[in-house]
């Protein structure tokens, strides 16, 4: 009689609601041979049903969800469940290279412990670790370091956001590969080398990610943002490259989620600081709460460089519990979406692959797939409920997206903190211009349809504020708050002269010069846009 004793993947931080909650843990193939009469499981009283993540021989095959009864799982029908999965490649070991772990936190300190005590535990002889201290109100952070983890970095950065604490990790790092993580985690032993073993699979490998689990699932507010992220469904490897699109991702290079999350991924270090860095301008801790990670991964494709997803590289992941929690974080998600695609917007590189993409993306925003990871899309009444409210507010805080990342992109501009990527300096002003010269310059097209003559009027005059200054900001810098008088006085102008020039030509004919002044501008605005060159 054998007996198999697994432990949860994150200790428990509450009660447990056992008609939503679902044990969690991981079990390996070769634990199943000889087949145990009995698993138990850690805290299994607690539950009626359990979700492990079968490894074998360093490699993930899935998951399997199966019945508790009297705190454990029936051996047979465990190794049943694990033998019906598909079989998978051993993992492999690339010779070792130093690897820099970077983890960004900002007052959390307790979840901080549980977290460097899993990287502390990790199965990897060649590893320094990074902690970046994020605009802290209190030496909770300092402390812990000093006292519990004195072979790890203590790193400060003053400004908020983790886009800022990232590039501080970045430069303080000192191995050719730097791998972040997030505070509220537990990495798996195993965690670094598929990291090394994702960079070794090709020389143009810039990212590596991984699979991330939910850690937790003790309620229904746990379980709904289990069904909503795809991280923990990313059970098979994959290379994606610009140049090789699946087919089985039609919204490829947008598709969100498909390439992994900020809560674990690696980088070339050489290779993230000549792309600029962060956008810190996005990020928690800023006005726009979020999209760092898919504005990186989306610049590392266009830079011509892979993501490798290897779910051998496991970080479980605690989500919120209280539906205030995951309230303020489905704002995060939206706005950092938001944000983020303002961004995609305003690349010329990528606007036409993103206008051609459009509509399934706003589809999917529209009718987001819920799924957990076994394929069920069976939800609780509650958290059904739940999701029609979170849903909803997700999907306004998107709208508020491009609002907050200019607004985030001044005040870090005012304050001299702003970084990244050198294309989001003056280019980027000079693009927004241009975007609204282009505008205006349709609204004076269209003021010569025939319409009614309070509407014609009305576009006339949106293409007369407008047009002409916007195209003129576009390559003239301007401080701030001169722009809203500067702007339409310049299109005034510009009217005024070109009709003082009629008159004296003698060559009246407004809808003519209506016409070619608005083309005009259209043109002269899509040429701005598009130029690289910095203004």
């Amino acid at each position: 009689m054998t007996t198999l004793s697994i432990p949860l993947a994150m200790p428990l931080h509450g009660p447990v609601d056992r008609a939503e909650a679902t044990w969690v843990g991981a079990v390996d193939a070769h634990q199943l041979t000889p087949v145990p009469t009995a698993v138990l499981l850690e805290s299994g009283h607690l539950f009626d049903r359990a979700r492990l993540l079968v490894r074998d021989r360093g490699s993930v095959r899935g998951y399997v969800t199966l019945p508790i009864a009297d705190g454990g799982l029936d051996g047979v029908a465990l190794a049943l469940a694990v033998h019906e999965l598909a079989f998978v490649p051993a993992a492999t070991r690339p010779a070792a290279r130093l690897i820099s772990v970077v983890v960004c936190t900002r007052d959390r300190a307790a979840l901080l412990r549980e977290a460097l005590e899993a990287i502390a535990a990790i199965d990897y002889p060649l590893v320094e670790v990074v902690v970046v201290d994020n605009a802290p109100a209190t030496t909770e952070t300092h402390d812990l370091i000093a006292d519990e983890f004195a072979g790890f970095r203590y790193v400060r950065e003053d400004s908020a956001g983790l886009s800022h604490a990232r590039n501080a990790g970045l430069r303080a790092a000192s191995g050719s590969i730097v791998a972040f993580t997030d505070d509220d985690v537990i990495v798996d032993p195993q965690w670094l080398w598929a990291i090394a073993a994702g960079f070794a699979r090709a020389d143009d490998v810039g990212c590596v990610t991984g699979v991330v689990p939910s850690g937790e699932l003790r309620n229904d507010v746990q379980s709904y943002f289990d069904a909503r992220v795809s991280w923990s469904k990313l059970t098979a490897t994959r290379i994606f490259r610009l140049s090789e699109p699946p087919a089985d991702l039609p919204m490829f290079p947008f598709c969100v989620g498909e390439f992994g999350t900020g809560a674990n991924f690696a980088v070339r270090r050489d290779h993230m600081l000549a792309l600029g860095g962060f956008d810190t301008a996005l990020g928690a801790g800023t006005q726009t709460k979020g999209g760092e990670d898919l504005d990186m991964f989306l610049r590392m494709l266009y830079d011509g460089q892979s993501i490798v997803v290897d779910p051998a590289a496991i970080v479980w992941h605690r989500h919120r519990d209280d539906l205030d929690a995951l309230k303020a974080q489905a704002v995060g998600y939206g706005r950092g979406f938001g944000a983020w695609a303002t961004t995609v917007a305003f690349d010329p590189r990528m606007l036409g692959a993103a206008v051609a993409r459009s509509p399934q993306a706003v589809a999917r925003l529209l009718n987001k797939p819920m799924s957990t990871v076994d394929g069920s899309t069976a939800l609780s009444a509650g958290v059904s409920w739940q999701a029609k409210g979170v849903g909803r507010l997700e999907l306004k805080s998107v709208l508020e997206g491009p609002a907050s990342y200019f607004a985030e992109r001044r005040a870090q501009r005012d304050a001299g903190t702003l970084a990244g990527p050198t294309g989001r300096g003056s280019q980027l002003e000079r693009r927004v211009w241009a975007a609204l010269a282009a505008v205006g310059g349709v609204f004076g097209l269209l003021a010569l349809l025939p319409l009614p003559p309070g509407v014609s009027f009305a576009f006339l005059a949106i293409f007369v504020l407008v047009g002409p200054g916007a195209l003129v900001r576009a390559w003239v810098e301007l401080p701030p708050h001169f722009a809203p008088i500067v702007v339409p006085a310049i299109g005034i102008s510009a009217i005024l002269l070109l009709t003082t020039g009629v008159v004296f030509i003698q060559w009246w004919n407004p809808g003519l010069w209506l016409l070619l002044t608005a083309a005009v501008t259209c043109i002269a605005a899509v040429v701005s846009f598009g130029v690289r060159k910095p203004a």
